[in-house]
């Protein structure tokens, strides 16, 4: 019998893609294992060398089996707890704060139903999870989205909020809602493991919690459902056009992070009782905290494998070493190696744009700020506010003069966060512990020398170092790793280190300033108080000379669009590092402030909820302003002084809630349009209509009208800048070369030993169709993205090792297919940003408000957004101007930069069809005026050829083809993989009028 030659063919098909299917099985399998392999040996190791260590005496390190399995069901708490937050971390990005907190009101529920309605356990458990849930979508429906536009921080202070309503109503609903008498699981087994009594609750904790990860881990990887969350996760953008709802991915992850807080409340409360507001504040937050990041904040099973090690770790040490504050510094070193040890990632960023929807006050318009009245605005409000300051302990008691001092240090510390947070956008919840060290340091210097000022100087150096170190770690991974560091510290400081004998033991007497230049010791709180007012002044100073000089622009210009900033030569970490010191200084000196006003110092006159509130204080009055953290300090401490009704309500967590949802940029957008309203009364009384101004046009302007753009005369030049280390090649040598550049991501090959030179003065196209690897290869030149293998050289040295900003400072510049650029700084300031890689801000003169260069450095950008007939929009945020408007002042960037070499990733995006013939000339003369080498990606085969002396092809990863334009765009290869076969798309009017040019 012979077989059917189409049926042994089907069924070799089958086999095969068996096969495959089972080694992409395997192969997904493999790192998991290996993980958990990994964690094993670990694990192991560690109990080998601490036993050797324990039999020499060098440690305590017993391991009775009773203590692992307690370690194990406590750990399973904190693991349960990490899974949910990396559910709701991989939605939004976000920590959410209320996560404990919607637990404990699920578990009050449970007791409620369970206990008053005598509904039978298991069903009252699948209600209250259920409750949870939509308490979860809730939170995350009426709050985190509607503040999805906002930069991360307010959607975090919003959940603290959250939390503190739920505990109000959770204590409302059932005010016994843990503790002995609290429902224990039926049906559950009941065993004695030496001293250790194995409860129905304990076995729920530790037989049912690794059934519920794993549910969730095959709903997430198997269902419909659970793709579209992770769909939705990686990619939003992408996921939506693939017509998932991002938003309702969401909800249904916040939802699923309920429901697992509710599961660990409810099974938690028997207990010792998890379910109070303490119980899931940040200490139990940080534990499960630690075991996310252990998880990369990414993976499910690490984050709960790592909170039952959190677990067994923590009951070990308490175990061996009974001392209170030791299982706190044990995680903040965990986090620390954890981030130190993780790859570098970009991760997803903040969405550009963010932060302009917290930007309370808008700078006042050039032309009105020439007006005497106007520019009189700021120092007579200023001298205003201080001088009634200064006369308020008159009429107060000595003890409200002590209160008030509390307010000046607590506005110190949260200027400091306004420079770190709202100008850099790195969120720290740390900062009143960094502000303890500067007290330490401030109360043993002048105890010692006797020397205020040298005390103050050196409690701001110290209290820097401390913010510059807790921060290293964070600059590896993007997002709010910075967030979990400092809560570390936040929590490790006055727990351990500030316990300790040589900080503050058991207290200290810090004394108060006395010596030059004082007459003599500040002993009554309203002298105290003018001591304080005066260094507030001091911090104030500080902080309006960063926000009005260069540095603020680098700060900013890292937080908007970080990549962006480095192709223009802007040293991001380092930024970032300069922005920890001078935010760890002014929280040193609010430290020693509020440390001297005391009559005794501890670990306690620094809790870690004191480090929370006053980032409250700092988003409440409004990041981005210079008063924010001061009218944010008055809100939240100064309104419940005045004891009138429940206004102190409004200075609670969901007080603060309610003002944010309202107004999301804080008071200080209350304030704005006042502040507006008499700029434009003054210029209507001289007779200027403010409206066009304040809509960022000019009609007064001469320069406002000007057509088209002229490089010429425009090259920026600085006597004695040298612009690059290397002289320019000259014409026709090879100014960039790859050589058999690789980078494959996961199992996709984006770009396959790409190898090609461009020779000095010549125009470049790199075309292919989308996938093709151009982007990336734009990537690996730019170096923002390491090449697994190859070589990139520039100008005849290998830059393989060297990050965007060298690369910048040597010449090579990438521009970006979006033209995002900074979108909360003005045409201006962008064109001004752009000056830093041939005339560089000083940290330390901009720090003290010496203006050097700054007015040449505004000169020259008024110059050149004059010529480029940018004038109306000179004032304008750049998110408010159109796509081809961004090009033109991306191009006034790129003219500043000086550059030898142009990486221009699609420069026609997003402009219309009848202005790139316009592009074309542009771009034309741009190369011919400023010598410059141009690549330049483009899908616009028009354009692209046009302009081009010479054409690379890519399809797949590989280089298809190379030539002169009209040798390629025929080339076989080329018409099947990018033009589908048929060279008409290309055969349209214009081409020649832009190569004449070339």
């Amino acid at each position: 019998m012979t077989a059917r030659p189409d049926l042994v063919e089907n069924a070799l098909e089958a086999v095969e893609e068996s096969v495959v299917s089972r080694r992409g099985l395997l192969q997904r399998a493999r790192k998991p294992f290996l993980q958990i392999l990994a964690f094993v040996v670990a694990v192991v190791l560690a109990k080998i060398v601490s036993a050797i260590l324990d039999e020499h005496d060098v440690i305590n390190a017993a391991t009775p089996f009773p203590v692992i399995l307690l370690g194990t069901i406590v750990g399973m708490t904190y693991g349960l707890l990490a899974v949910g937050i990396v559910l709701v971390y991989r939605s939004n990005r976000i920590i959410n704060f209320a996560h404990g907190q919607i637990g404990a009101f699920g578990a009050a529920f449970f007791g409620v139903a369970a206990v008053k309605w005598h509904i039978p356990y298991w069903i009252a458990f699948a209600m209250a999870l259920i409750v949870a849930a939509a308490t979860a979508a809730a939170a995350e429906t009426g709050v985190v989205r509607r503040l999805r536009r906002a930069p991360r921080i307010v959607s975090i202070v919003a959940t603290l909020g959250v939390g503190q309503f739920l505990v109000v109503l959770a204590a409302l609903i059932n005010s016994t809602a843990s503790g002995p008498l609290y429902p224990q699981p039926a049906w559950l087994p009941v065993f004695d493991v030496g001293g250790l009594r194995v409860t129905e609750a304990y076995s729920g904790m530790l037989f049912l919690s690794p059934l519920f990860v794993l549910a969730i881990a095959l709903f997430l990887r198997r269902s419909r459902f659970g793709l579209a969350i992770r769909a939705a996760a990686a990619n939003p953008e992408a996921a939506r056009m693939a017509g998932i709802f991002a938003s309702r991915m969401s909800t249904l992850a916040w939802a699923i992070a309920g429901a697992l807080s509710a599961f660990t409340a409810i099974l938690t409360a028997p207990t010792q009782g998890f379910v109070g507001a303490d119980s899931f504040g940040p200490s139990l937050l940080l534990r499960a905290l630690t075991a996310a990041v252990i998880g990369r904040m990414r993976s499910l099973p690490i984050a709960l494998a790592s909170g039952v090690g959190l677990g067994i770790l923590e009951q070990l040490l308490l175990w061996n070493y009974p001392q209170s504050g030791l299982v706190e510094v044990a995680m903040f070193l965990i986090i620390l190696v954890a981030l130190l040890v993780q790859r570098r990632r970009a991760g997803r960023d903040e969405e550009k744009g963010s932060w302009a929807a917290v930007q309370g006050l808008r700078s006042v318009p050039e032309r009105l700020q020439r007006l005497w009245a106007v520019r009189a605005m700021g120092p007579a409000f200023t001298i205003t506010t201080v001088a009634a300051l200064a006369i308020l302990p008159l009429f107060v008691s000595n003890g409200l003069s002590v209160t008030l001092t509390g307010i000046i240090a607590f506005s110190i510390v949260g200027l400091s966060i306004g420079v770190l947070t709202g100008l850099g956008g790195q969120l720290t919840l740390g900062q009143f512990a960094v502000a303890a060290i500067g007290a330490v340091i401030s109360f043993k210097v002048s105890s010692t020398s006797g020397s205020f000022p040298l005390a103050l100087l050196l409690a701001g150096l110290g209290a820097g170092l401390v913010s510059v170190v807790i921060g290293l770690p964070a600059l590896r991974i993007r997002g709010l790793m910075l967030t979990v560091t400092t809560l570390g510290f936040a929590l490790a400081a006055p727990a351990w280190l500030l316990t300790q004998p040589w900080m503050l033991g058991e207290g200290q007497d810090p004394g108060k300033p006395s010596g030059w230049p004082l007459d003599g010791p500040l002993d009554s709180g309203r002298d105290y108080y003018y001591f304080a007012l005066a260094l507030f002044v001091v911090s104030l100073v500080l902080a309006w000379n960063i926000r009005r000089g260069g540095f603020s622009r680098l700060l900013v210009a890292v937080r908007d669009n970080e990549e962006n900033a480095r192709a223009f030569a802007v040293r991001a970490t380092l930024v970032k590092l300069q922005g920890y010191l001078v935010g760890g200084f002014i929280a040193g000196i609010g430290g020693a402030t509020y440390a001297h006003s005391l009559s005794s110092i501890s670990a306690g006159s620094f809790p870690t909820s004191a480090s929370i509130d006053v980032v409250v204080m700092t988003v409440l009055g409004g990041m981005s302003a210079l008063i924010g953290p001061v009218l944010g300090a008055i809100w939240v401490l100064g309104l419940p002084l005045l004891d009138i009704g429940n206004i102190g309500l409004a200075a609670t967590k969901f007080g603060a809630l309610l003002l944010i949802l309202w107004k999301v940029g804080g008071l200080i957008q209350v304030v704005a349009p006042i502040r507006d309203r008499i700029v434009k009364f003054i210029a209507r009384r001289h007779g200027i209509d403010p409206e066009p101004l304040y809509a960022g046009e000019d009609p007064a302007d001469a320069t406002a009208t000007a057509q088209g753009v002229r490089i010429s005369g425009l090259r920026v030049s600085e006597p004695g800048a040298v612009a690059s280390e290397r002289p320019a090649p000259s014409p026709g040598t090879t100014l960039l070369e790859a050589r058999d550049l690789r980078k494959s991501f996961g199992g996709v090959h984006a770009v396959r030993g790409v190898s090609f030179e461009v020779r000095a003065g010549e125009t470049v196209g790199l075309i292919g169709p989308n996938g093709a690897g151009k982007t990336t290869t734009f990537e690996l030149l730019g170096g923002f993205t390491k090449p697994d293998t190859g070589q990139v050289f520039f100008n005849g040295e290998d830059i393989s090792r060297v990050g965007p900003e060298g690369r910048a400072r040597r010449g090579l510049i990438r521009s970006f297919q979006d033209a995002a650029l900074f979108p909360t700084m003005t045409v201006k300031e962008t064109v001004m940003l752009s000056l830093e890689r041939v005339q560089p801000t000083g940290f330390l003169t901009s720090t003290l408000g010496l203006m050097l260069g700054e007015r040449k450095k505004e000169h020259q950008a008024r110059a050149l957004i004059a010529a480029m007939g940018l004038d109306r929009h000179r004032d304008k945020p750049i998110q408010e101007l159109s796509t081809g408007t961004r090009r033109i002042t991306e191009i006034a960037c790129l003219v500043a930069l000086r550059p030898m070499c142009l990486l221009l990733d699609e420069p026609s995006s997003g402009v219309a069809q009848r202005e790139t013939e316009a592009l074309g000339h542009l771009l034309a003369e741009l190369k011919r005026e400023l010598d410059l080498t141009l690549v330049v990606i483009e899908h616009d085969i028009p354009l692209i050829m046009g302009i081009s002396d010479r054409i690379i092809a890519m399809a797949d990863g590989d280089l298809i083809a190379e030539g002169p334009p009209d040798v390629v765009r025929t080339h076989p290869r080329v018409v099947d993989a990018y033009l589908g076969g048929s060279i008409t798309a290309i055969e349209r009017s214009g081409t020649g009028r832009v190569a004449a040019d070339r």
